[in-house]
């Protein structure tokens, strides 16, 4: 077909639709109105409606409702264990006795990046880099005024004296 004829068979269709919605809404009686017409013109007489009292009475079968039930055989009752509650030991810390330890300070050479601590573990003096230990102590790391060790598997800091 050719795109003439296309375009003019939609355009008829377009108006076509648009013609009767604007029919519809415009020209066209309402639903609403016709309802009232037709309820206008008749001779219907409305009969007003009796509203009776709805009134009934509440009886009490039994005055305790707990009688319709029958207990079982009250005799053989089930007797719940007793429970037993143990106490808890309290968890003991282990308390790690330190060796007297007093840090002096530390030496860095230029040509190792560890520096060299000086400090006495009991009384001796020894001199360590970072990461090594004396005896079951490890030197972690030192600052200018401070040390962390380590002394089984607990951590402590130390100040400069």
């Amino acid at each position: 077909m050719n795109k003439k004829y296309i375009n003019s068979i939609l355009i008829a269709m377009l108006l076509f639709i648009w013609g009767a919605v604007i029919y519809k809404h415009f020209w066209k009686p309402k639903h609403s109105e016709q309802v009232k017409l037709d309820s206008t013109s008749s001779n219907y007489k409305r009969e007003e409606a009796v509203k009776l009292k709805d009134t009934f009475k509440l009886e009490i079968r039994n005055k305790t409702p707990f009688k319709a039930y029958s207990a079982p055989n009250t005799n053989s009752i089930a007797v719940r264990p007793k429970m037993v509650y143990t106490t808890r030991k309290p968890l003991e810390v282990k308390t790690v006795s330190w060796p007297k330890i007093s840090y002096h300070g530390f030496v860095k050479n230029d040509k190792s990046k560890r520096k060299l601590i000086i400090l006495k573990v009991n009384g001796k003096l020894s001199r360590k880099r970072e990461r090594e230990s004396v005896g079951e102590l490890v030197l972690l790391k030192a600052y200018n005024d401070s040390i962390i060790v380590k002394f089984k598997n607990s951590k402590k800091t130390i100040n400069r004296k």
